[in-house]
């Protein structure tokens, strides 16, 4: 029995380093419950409680990554709009986003080409870049995206709904 528990922890530990490495892949809910799953499922002789354990690894783990993506989302959004909020129209700026973890980290230029007012409040019309070092590497432009941000009361905010393509993935 203490064999069985030991070898839970180290499967555990696996399972972690594993979710580590492969943060970048979209399968890491997925392998982080399979393996927990059968970590559990083999300490406590019982299938049924594997498959319980892996289901929830996953859910938690999936869950938990969207979250984060969605916070990412929202600061690079943040970012581009107070860019936006400063600038008049025909301006060129470049911008930048850096996290805590060096993973997701977003740059590229914005540019404002229409300012307008509604009865709601006064908004922008901008143009922006992502940098994709894969496709400057091929001799492709960096892919464009409209937008626009609003004055309120705190401040110029993201106004579109998010662009409808692959960057932003389960985002949209």
């Amino acid at each position: 029995m203490r064999h069985a528990c030991l070898g839970t922890a180290a499967c555990v530990v696996v399972a972690l380093g594993c979710a580590v490495v492969l943060s970048a892949c979209s399968s890491v809910a997925g392998i982080t419950g399979a393996v927990a799953g059968v970590a559990s499922g083999s300490a406590s002789a019982s299938p049924a409680v594997g498959v319980a354990v892996g289901i929830g690894v996953q859910a938690g783990v999936d869950a938990s990554i969207k979250l984060v993506l969605r916070r990412w989302s929202q600061q690079e959004q943040a970012r581009i709009a107070d860019l936006v909020g400063g600038m008049a129209v025909g301006q060129r700026a470049p911008w930048e986003i850096r996290h805590a973890v060096p993973y997701g980290d977003g740059q590229g230029e914005v540019q404002v080409v229409r300012a307008f007012a509604t009865p709601l409040a006064d908004c922008k019309e901008a143009v922006f870049s992502v940098e994709d070092a894969a496709a400057q590497a091929a001799g492709a432009a960096s892919p464009r995206f409209v937008t626009t941000v609003c004055r309120g009361d705190h401040g110029w905010k993201w106004a579109a709904a998010e662009p409808a393509v692959a960057r932003w993935g389960a985002l949209q």
